[in-house]
């Protein structure tokens, strides 16, 4: 995958899927290859170069970065550079814990950072033998994993296993050398260190060969190539298997997860997610789980399975998933709706993307409608601004004044007769058709990414933020195919903040202003009737056409003369006129509509009028 001058690599958070906040510059590329937010307070970034960027604070430190800015090292360690290459600082792996982040270096050194303005930490062990130098996986003490928990960090060793230790309480206590180093006494899960060499009995080591792991609160959980899963209580160092997330032929592959949750990755494509709140329910200790292990149900959401999930990131009450095609789902609540979920937040996802508010307040939790949630189709983040205009223009014609809005505002927030499962539907195939035109698909033949492509995911706490491929010109063209015209005069005032030209003069006025909700067609108990709309033929949300019938004027039996009304008049009432006219039906908008002027007008006139509204 190449980056060039088109395809720029910018780190987008996705609140409200459009605000570009946070943008990788030319001195991060060739592209960062992984971000990771740490809690709510800052998020780090990983260059091919091996060097941590972070914005953003550590730990309650009164010195916050504004900007990215490289993390520091002891003054006797060189960073490395894009010009200078130094293995001891040179970060080939990064994890982000609750308020530290942990590095692993090309020469095999475990670097800690608790502070974004001091020097980190190096980490050794009183009982743990490190090997540095050019890194040999099968050679005893070499480090081959760093990971950074909500308390606590851990490494993988070569012919020690998981080891793990409090994050914060073991460079609190003790101050570093000259070359910031500290050491400390680490736990070690016992039979991780196993490697399966040769064929061996499985009733001689029935875990397993640990695959991966994740530190999470107060526990670890890993995967073995025996494909089972266990969790370790730190505290207590106790280890119990996960038997239900094993089942005859699935094989595990991944293990990712934060905090209090995790999903297991199957080559069959399956993603199972646990949380360490149903293990805390089911004690440990007991001789039942101790014989048997924890007997915790994994959930399966139907829009994860088989959907070339490559990545997962969780935030709190928050998850997004990174498929394979670029594209990112989205999961879970939105606490207090800072936009976390990347749907359009309350201004604009309530409820046309599947969202409503958990409780009466306006100001409250997100959560997704059921049939949102349980969907076997993703609901993905949009990154175009000009969605979020579109959704908004929906929320406002749903606002207006006319009594036919507040008839399908309220029918569509109360979802009745399943009318909202319907149109989200409508909603979501729009969205996901944005790009869909014949010459669009022609120039982005070459890669096949699309305007947008999202190569790396990151969620914490109330936050989520991915790195995406950009390409401007693609996003431009295909922006363009939405927009009516780039001089209206008038600022749509549904817009709070219009997009402009680059010369930031000119307003935009995009073809989905064309559009309006229909005269509602009501049953007798005065719900919509939904079997009379067809909602897969509505393009923007709207009728297909963007339009409904009216009669722009009334053309009496005599040829020559044609007379209009001072206002459009609905098509339903002109046909129970009782005046004798010849009906002239010219499909047009309601807001776009040309109101004819009265007189003698001869035909060619008609016409002249007929083409002027198309």
């Amino acid at each position: 995958m190449q980056v060039g001058a088109v395809q720029k690599p910018r780190l987008l958070p996705l609140v409200d899927f459009a605000n570009f906040l946070l943008t990788v510059t030319d001195d991060l590329l060739p592209f960062a290859n992984s971000a990771r937010l740490r809690s709510q307070f800052s998020i780090a970034i990983l260059t091919s170069d091996g060097i941590i960027y972070l914005e953003g604070f550590l730990y309650n430190d009164f010195f916050e970065t504004r900007d990215f800015k490289p993390l520091r090292f002891p003054s006797r360690f060189r960073p490395t550079s894009k010009h200078l290459y130094e293995p001891a600082t040179a970060i080939s792996q990064m994890s982000c814990g609750r308020n530290h982040i942990l590095g692993f270096s090309d020469d095999g050194r475990i670097w800690s950072w608790h502070a974004e303005s001091a020097p980190c930490c190096q980490m050794r062990f009183s009982n743990v033998d490190i090997s540095l130098g050019s890194q040999d996986r099968s050679r005893s003490g070499t480090v081959t994993k760093v990971v950074a928990g909500w308390a606590y960090n851990s490494a993988y060793i070569t012919g020690t296993g998981i080891l793990y230790w409090k994050a914060r309480e073991s460079v609190s206590n003790m101050a570093p050398d000259d070359d910031g180093v500290v050491a400390i006494s680490a736990s070690i899960i016992p039979r991780t260190e196993f490697r399966r060499l040769h064929s061996l009995p499985e009733a001689e080591h029935p875990m397993g060969e640990v695959r991966n792991y994740v530190v999470l609160d107060k526990y670890i959980v890993f995967i073995t190539d025996a494909n089972k899963a266990f969790a370790t209580q730190l505290r207590t160092g106790d280890t119990t298997e996960l038997p239900k997330f094993s089942a005859p032929g699935r094989i595990f592959v991944d293990i990712q997860g934060t905090y209090q949750n995790f999903a297991i990755f199957t080559a069959g494509g399956e993603v199972l997610l646990g949380n360490i709140l149903e293990i805390r329910r089911i004690s440990p200790t007991s001789s039942n789980s101790k014989n048997h292990g924890l007997e915790i149900e994994p959930a399966a959401p139907p829009s994860l399975q088989h959907s070339d999930v490559i990545s997962i990131a969780f935030g709190d009450c928050h998850f997004h998933a990174l498929h394979a095609n670029g594209k990112i789902s989205a999961h879970g609540i939105e606490l207090q709706p800072y936009g976390s979920l990347g749907l359009g937040s309350s201004p604009y996802g309530v409820p046309f993307r599947g969202l409503k508010h958990r409780t009466s307040k306006p100001s409250g939790d997100l959560v997704k409608y059921p049939f949102a949630e349980n969907s076997r189709s993703p609901q993905f983040v949009w990154f175009e601004p000009e969605k979020k205009l579109w959704l908004s223009y929906l929320k406002q014609e749903c606002q207006g004044n006319e009594e036919r809005s507040s008839i399908w505002a309220k029918a569509l927030t109360l979802n009745r007769r399943g009318i909202l499962e319907e149109y989200c539907k409508c909603i979501e195939r729009q969205g996901e058709a944005w790009g869909d035109f014949p010459d669009i698909k022609e120039l982005d033949s070459d890669d096949a990414l699309g305007a947008y492509f999202a190569v790396s995911i990151a969620a914490g706490g109330r936050q989520s933020a991915a790195l995406v491929l950009v390409n401007d010109d693609l996003a431009k063209k295909i922006k363009d195919k939405h927009v009516l015209e780039y001089n209206s005069g008038i600022e749509p005032v549904f817009d709070p903040r219009p997009e402009r030209l680059p010369d930031d003069k000119q307003p935009i006025k995009y073809r989905f202003e064309l559009g309006n909700f229909p005269t509602p067609h009501l049953t007798d108990r005065g719900d919509i009737d939904t079997d009379r709309y067809d909602f897969s033929t509505w393009k923007y949300g709207f009728p297909g056409d963007n339009s409904q019938p009216f009669v722009l004027g009334l053309i009496y039996k005599e040829p020559d003369i044609f007379c209009t009304c001072a206002n459009t008049i609905p098509y339903e009432a002109a046909r129970e006129c009782s005046y004798p006219f010849i009906r002239l039906e010219l499909k047009a908008c309601q807001r776009r509509s040309i109101h004819l002027r009265s007189g003698k007008l001869g035909i060619s006139d008609i016409e002249r009028q007929r083409e002027a509204v198309g």
